[in-house]
């Protein structure tokens, strides 16, 4: 899989970890738990579910380097009754969660 810009950016999560390997398994670990719930959360949510599902999110997925998880989710709080960007959130934490399953050893959470 080809990916247009990177899901997550690994030196950012190791700088939050302060090079930590076990710290930095635990919180992406944590974050794709959160992801996940998320993913299956956001099309059957009300307005008001969606909107507090997606600051939860923007914060956790600025921490981890997941930024275009962050933009779409501040764009969902901001505009919750949207169909499309409710649709983008699962198609960005999916192609996280296959980035990561490539990119670490265990594959993460999930």
């Amino acid at each position: 899989h080809v990916f247009k810009a990177l899901p997550l950016d690994f030196a950012h999560l190791s700088r939050q970890t302060m090079g930590d390997e076990q710290l930095k398994r635990e919180v992406l670990d944590l974050f794709l738990v959160q992801a996940a719930a998320a993913q299956a959360e956001v099309a059957g949510t009300n307005l008001e579910g969606r909107r507090m599902l997606a600051h939860r999110l923007v914060g956790s997925a600025r921490a981890v380097g997941a930024f275009a998880i962050a933009a779409c989710a501040a764009e969902l709080e901001a505009s919750p009754n949207s169909e499309e960007i409710a649709e983008r959130l699962p198609r960005l934490i999916e192609e996280m969660k296959l980035f990561v399953s490539q990119h670490t050893e265990t594959g993460g959470a999930g």
